[in-house]
C-alpha cells in the first residue's frame, strides 16, 4: 500500500477505534436503551458511504436535493424516498430502546417532517405509544400531507399542531428530531430555534432524522445534541461526532453518478418579483479571431439560454460588424489588431469588471502571442472561468495558474491528451488525475461526458447523441457553464448542469429533425429543454 493512500486511510481508522472506545462502554443504563454497533460497522455496510469513506467525501444539501430530483427524473418519487427514511428511523429506533417507552416526533412543515411521520406510523403499529408535535399551520410538503392523512387513521397516535414553540412540552423518553433537515443557512430563526431549545434541554433520549435540526452544511449551528442519528444516502459533515448510522433508502445508483435535473436546479438562479438587472449573472466571451467568428458567439448564446441577464462579447475589431449583425441580444466590444494579446486585455478592462464569469477560448487561434494573453488573464482574472477551445493549449504551459480559482475545463479527447501528457484507456482515471493536476473543474467531452473535480469526485453524463458531433456544440456547452458559474453555481455542479442541458437540447432536437441540426439551433433550444425538464419533475422557475 502507498504511504499516500494510507495517510488518507488514517483519519477514517483512528475515528473508528474512538468511536468503537466511545461507545463499549456508552451509558445506556442512562436511558433504559439496547445499543448495537458502531457508527462505522452500521454505515460501512453501505455502498454510498463506501465511496465517502475512502474518497473523504461529505455529502451537502445540495447533494441531497439532486439526489432527491435526480430520482423523480429517473422515476422514484419523493413519497417512496420518504417512506423509506421514515421506516429506517423506525427500523434503527427499534433496534435501540424497550417496550413501553413513550414517544414524541417532532415534526416541521416540510420533507423531513414527513420522514417523522412516517417514523411515527411504523412505530405506532410496533405497539409503541406515540404523540406527534407538527409546529406549523399546515404540512408544505405534498408527499408529507399525504404521510399526515394517513396518521389520522390511526386512533393510537395523537397529533398536535401548533405555530407556538411553547406548546412543545417533552415528557416522553424518546425524543425523534424531525422539526428540520438539511438546507440551513445561517442561525434558525424562531419559532424554530426555541423548539430546538426545548429539546436540547429534555431528559429524553434523542434521534435526530438525517441531522439534528439546526446543523448547517458546514456541522455547526444552533442544535439539540443527539444521542443517535439516523441519516440517509451517505454521511454528512458534523455528524461523525455523533453515534450515526447511514441507511439506503432507495435513491437510484444513477441519480448519484449521472448528472440530471438536480444539477439544474441547485445551478440556476430562481426568480423573484424584485429582481433588477443584472441580478442573474452577466458573461464575457474573449475568443474569436479573423477566421473564426463563429464560435464566440454559439458561447454566448449559451450563456444567455440559461437566463443570465447580460453577454458581452470581446473579440478582434474585425468582428464586430458581423457578430453585431448577427444579434441585437449581445454587447460587442472589439479591440485593435486581428489576434489577442497583452495590448488588447488592457482595452477590456472595463467590461471585464463587470462580468461575473468568463469563457476565453472559442475561436481564440493558439498563436504564441495569444497563448501569453490567455496566461495573463487568468493570472489576473478573480472570478469564475470557463477555459475551452484554443485557451486549453495555455495551461501546459502552467499548470498552477488555475489554483485557487473557481475553472472548468471542457476539452474534448484530443485536447486533453495533448494538455495533460496522459495516455490510458481508463478514461474516468484520466480525467480525474488531470483535473487534480491543474485544479479545476475538468468535462471531459464525449459520447459519454465525463466530469470531475480537483478533489476526486466524479459524475457522468449520458444525454447527448451523435448528431452533435458537429462543430460548434462544444462552444455552447461552454457557454452554458459559464451562464451557470455566474449564477453563483459551484463549478463541479455546473459542469454536470450544462452538460446535461446541452446534451437534453440536442436529444429534443434529435426528435424533431433527427440527426440533422445546426450547433445554433441547438443554442436556441436550452431554454426550451430546461422547462421541460422541470415540468417534468414538478419544479417551477
Amino acid at each position: 500500500m502507498k504511504t499516500t493512500n494510507f495517510m488518507n486511510f488514517l483519519p477514517n481508522f483512528l475515528i473508528l477505534i474512538s468511536y468503537m472506545i466511545h461507545f463499549s462502554d456508552k451509558h445506556e443504563s442512562l436511558h433504559n436503551l439496547t445499543y448495537e454497533g458502531s457508527f462505522y460497522w452500521n454505515t460501512a455496510k453501505n455502498l454510498s458511504f463506501r465511496v465517502y469513506l475512502f474518497n473523504m467525501e461529505y455529502i451537502s444539501y445540495n447533494d441531497v436535493r439532486v439526489f432527491d430530483i435526480n430520482s423523480m427524473w429517473l422515476g422514484t418519487s419523493i413519497e417512496e424516498l420518504m417512506e423509506n427514511a421514515g421506516r429506517a428511523v423506525a427500523e434503527e429506533t427499534l433496534r435501540r430502546i424497550k417496550k413501553g417507552k413513550n414517544i414524541l416526533v417532532v415534526c416541521g412543515t416540510g420533507n423531513n417532517g414527513g420522514d417523522g411521520l412516517v417514523a411515527a406510523r411504523y412505530l405506532a403499529k410496533a405497539g409503541f405509544s406515540v404523540k406527534v408535535f407538527i409546529l406549523g399551520k399546515k404540512m408544505k410538503s405534498r408527499a408529507a400531507e399525504k404521510n399526515l392523512e394517513r396518521l389520522r387513521f390511526l386512533s393510537s397516535i395523537k397529533i398536535q399542531f401548533s405555530q407556538d414553540s411553547k406548546k412543545l412540552e417533552i415528557n416522553e423518553d424518546i425524543v425523534i428530531d424531525a422539526l428540520l433537515g438539511t438546507g440551513i443557512r445561517g442561525e434558525i430563526k424562531e419559532p424554530y430555534k426555541s423548539a430546538v431549545n426545548r429539546i436540547a434541554i429534555s431528559k429524553a433520549f434523542k434521534v435526530a432524522v438525517d441531522l439534528p435540526s439546526g446543523m448547517d452544511s458546514r456541522g455547526e449551528g444552533y442544535f439539540a445534541e443527539p444521542d443517535f442519528v439516523v441519516t440517509f444516502v451517505a454521511m454528512k459533515l458534523g455528524l461523525e461526532r455523533y453515534n450515526t448510522v447511514v441507511n439506503d433508502i432507495g435513491v437510484p445508483e444513477n441519480a448519484l453518478t449521472f448528472a440530471g435535473p438536480g444539477d439544474m436546479a441547485i445551478c440556476l438562479r430562481k426568480r423573484f418579483k424584485e429582481a433588477h438587472k443584472g441580478d442573474f449573472g452577466r458573461v464575457v466571451v474573449i475568443g474569436g479571431n479573423k477566421e473564426y467568428h463563429g464560435a464566440p458567439v454559439l458561447s454566448a448564446r449559451g450563456a444567455l439560454g440559461t437566463g443570465i441577464d447580460m453577454v458581452y462579447l470581446f473579440v478582434p475589431e474585425v468582428l464586430l460588424n458581423p457578430i453585431r449583425c448577427i444579434s441585437p441580444d449581445f454587447i460587442v466590444t472589439g479591440y485593435s489588431g486581428e489576434k489577442l494579446t497583452q495590448i488588447s486585455l488592457d482595452e477590456g478592462n472595463k467590461i471585464f469588471k463587470k462580468a461575473d464569469a468568463a469563457v476565453i477560448g472559442p475561436g481564440l487561434g493558439d498563436d504564441s502571442e495569444t497563448i501569453e494573453a490567455v496566461l495573463s488573464f487568468l493570472n489576473h482574472w478573480d472570478k469564475p472561468v470557463v477555459v475551452d477551445a484554443d485557451a486549453l493549449r495555455a495551461l501546459a504551459f502552467d499548470k498552477k495558474i488555475l489554483r485557487g480559482k473557481h475553472a472548468i475545463l471542457t476539452p474534448h479527447a484530443g485536447e486533453l491528451r495533448r494538455l495533460s501528457g496522459l495516455e490510458s484507456e481508463n478514461r474516468e482515471a484520466t480525467v480525474k488525475k488531470a483535473a487534480e493536476e491543474f485544479n479545476a473543474t475538468l468535462l471531459l467531452k464525449g459520447s459519454t461526458d465525463i466530469v470531475a473535480s480537483p478533489r476526486g469526485r466524479i459524475k457522468f453524463n449520458m444525454t447527448g447523441n451523435a448528431g452533435m458531433t458537429r462543430g460548434g456544440t462544444g462552444d455552447v456547452l461552454a457557454g452554458i457553464a459559464a451562464g451557470l458559474l455566474a449564477q453563483e453555481a459551484e463549478p463541479f455542479y455546473a459542469a454536470c448542469a450544462s452538460a446535461f442541458i446541452n446534451g437534453y437540447s440536442g436529444d429534443r432536437l434529435l426528435e424533431r429533425k433527427g440527426y440533422f441540426f445546426l450547433a445554433s439551433e441547438l443554442s436556441m433550444e436550452i431554454p426550451l429543454a430546461i422547462k421541460d425538464v422541470f415540468s417534468r419533475v414538478g419544479i417551477s422557475f
